[in-house]
């Protein structure tokens, strides 16, 4: 098997796209509002971003189906430096309205790239595989930010004031981001890919465009998925807030150190995360349930601690707080915390998704409604923070969504059961994969035969 068909090589492939893409624009935003002076005109434009990426997010699988996940994934990478050159735009010569009308071409690109990208990482991979894949692939959308906040750090070290960031910064962003549309054309299609284990990715027919709208809407009626809509909305919705809080706050130093390490800490909390999700030594509904209690559990305590800070900064608010100044690590640590935590809620509910379908088509619905809803909740995040509303009360909102979302997720986590698989031989002995019918989510059990053959799904 060459290895530019393997599994491992479109996970490097998506991986180095979630670098440049999302990974640096994440390293912008983690500078707090893509390094602006104010937080509001870039908030604004980043609500535009997600309320138009969560709608593609969830009618993408109607792409995917028609043009497949590799043109979907293409056309998906065409938003992200467009955006950063209206981010460069504004902050070097004020403009305003470039800033709307590239977060209005990054939102429908977005919108398209995250289901594609979901829908790869997830149906490609043996699920013996996936939570490492997954790790992998988070780890290299964390390395983005990572890489970009080493240039941010670089760039902007000499700053100990609060202010803009340089807007040599952004146009660095600009040009890597772009590398990222010849890169979507290395990815082999899932028919021409192969795993490890000789099994084949599923690959639905096509269909029309209603009966891939029947189909979402069948996927978000299910018991399990509806009850995990909440959680979706909930698990992003925290941004706004933290974007604000960084840099109402914060030095222009503080705010790239604040973007570098929280990548670097998200990035190894992720791996080991997804070490554990594979772990052979424990059932999937097992690690379902930990994974929950442990990722959830620890995001619902570290609200506690941000709101006592935020009321602490409510009653005194300090005004460019520098690593030299005294309470610095206070809030500084409550941050780095939340993104970190965040990362790792993100990682959880990927492979709780991927537990729940199979085949290129039905994890592009999942994934969709994921990234959707998770794009509102972003969405409505930075539209609150758009406005000069009160940042406590902000944070009170979001520990109230968060903490309500967990109730419905808790039932639709227990009522996963565990998947038995019996991998195919070389000799083109049959795969079972038997999925029980739970709680109204329609399972099938696929039966994947030799390379000469059809793909059954039954």
């Amino acid at each position: 098997m060459a290895f530019y068909r393997s599994v491992l090589a479109q996970m490097i492939i998506c991986g180095v796209i979630a670098l440049l893409g999302p990974g640096l624009w994440n390293a912008n935003n983690s500078l707090g509002a893509g390094g602006a002076l104010l937080p509001y005109l870039v908030n604004g434009g980043n609500s535009l971003v997600f309320g138009l990426m969560g709608l593609f997010c969830i009618l993408s699988p109607v792409f995917v189906n028609w043009i497949g996940v590799k043109w979907t994934l293409v056309a998906g990478t065409l938003g992200w430096s467009v955006y950063s050159a209206a981010l460069y735009q504004n902050n070097r010569f004020g403009t305003e309205w470039f800033v709307m009308l590239g977060a209005a071409i990054c939102g429908v690109s977005a919108g398209l790239y995250w289901a594609a990208e979901g829908a790869i990482v997830l149906s490609y991979p043996e699920h013996a595989k996936r939570g490492r894949y997954l790790a992998l692939w988070l780890g290299f959308k964390n390395s983005g930010q990572l890489i970009g906040g080493a240039i941010n750090l670089g760039l902007n070290a000499n700053t100990a004031t609060s202010g803009k960031v340089s807007w040599v910064t952004l146009l660095v962003f600009v040009i890597l981001q772009a590398f990222s549309l010849p890169l979507a054309f290395l990815l082999s299609p899932p028919e021409k890919a192969r795993r490890a284990d000789g099994s084949r990715i599923v690959v639905e027919a096509r269909t029309t465009a209603r009966e891939q709208l029947r189909q979402l809407w069948r996927t978000a009626a299910t018991r399990q998925i509806g009850l995990l809509l909440p959680v979706f909305f909930s698990c992003w919705f925290y941004w706004g807030y933290a974007s604000t809080f960084l840099t109402l706050y914060f030095s222009v130093r503080a705010r790239a150190l604040a973007s570098f390490l929280s990548a670097v800490t998200g990035t190894i909390a992720c791996a080991l995360f997804g070490l554990f999700l594979d772990s052979p030594r424990l059932t999937v509904r097992t690690r379902i349930r930990a994974g929950f209690v442990f990722s959830c559990g620890i995001f619902t305590l570290l609200w506690v601690w941000v709101m006592i800070v935020q009321h602490e900064y409510e009653a005194h608010p300090p005004k460019g707080l520098d690593w030299t100044s005294p309470g610095f690590g206070r809030g500084f640590g409550a941050y780095v915390m939340l993104q970190t935590v965040g990362n790792v809620v993100q990682n959880y509910l990927y492979f709780l998704v991927g537990t729940l379908g199979d085949g290129t088509s039905e994890l592009s619905r999942g994934t969709g409604l994921l990234r959707g809803v998770e794009s509102w909740g972003q969405c409505a995040s930075f539209g609150i923070s758009s406005s000069r509303f009160s940042p406590f009360w902000t944070s009170v909102i979001n520990v109230v969504v968060w903490t309500l979302s967990l109730v419905p997720a808790f039932f639709a986590v227990w009522e996963v059961e565990d998947r038995k698989t019996v991998t195919a031989s070389d000799d083109g002995d049959e795969e079972i994969d038997n999925k029980v019918v739970k709680a109204g989510v329609i399972n099938e059990s696929r039966r994947v035969v030799s390379d000469g053959e059809k793909n059954d799904v039954k």
